[in-house]
C-alpha cells in the first residue's frame, strides 16, 4: 500500500513523501509506518493514538497538529493519507 505524507505550513505543502509499506492491519503496524515516514521526512514522530488509526482506516486520512508533537516543528500540521492503487 502507498501512503502520502505531507507537512503543511501557511496552507502550503512544505514537505511530502510517498511511502510504500505492507497493509496496515492494526494500530501497531500503523505506528511503525508513521515512524518510518517521519524518519524519512526528518521530522519528529507525533504522539499517535488509536483515534488516529481509526480515522486513517475510516476516512483514508488522519492529521497531526502541532500539539501532537513533543518537540517543536516548523509546520502547522502533518497529514497522512492512503493512496488507492490503480487496478
Amino acid at each position: 500500500m502507498k501512503i502520502w505524507a505531507k507537512t503543511i505550513a501557511n496552507d502550503k505543502i512544505t514537505r511530502n513523501i510517498v511511502h510504500e509499506c505492507e497493509f496496515l492491519a492494526n494500530d501497531y503496524l500503523y505506528g511503525e509506518a508513521l515512524r518510518d515516514i517521519c524518519e524519512k521526512m526528518d521530522i519528529p514522530t507525533p504522539i499517535s493514538t488509536v483515534t488516529n488509526y481509526i480515522h486513517f482506516v475510516r476516512f483514508n486520512m488522519t492529521r497531526y497538529l502541532v500539539r501532537d508533537f513533543v518537540e517543536s516543528v516548523d509546520f502547522d500540521y502533518l497529514t497522512i493519507e492512503y493512496i488507492p492503487e490503480d487496478k
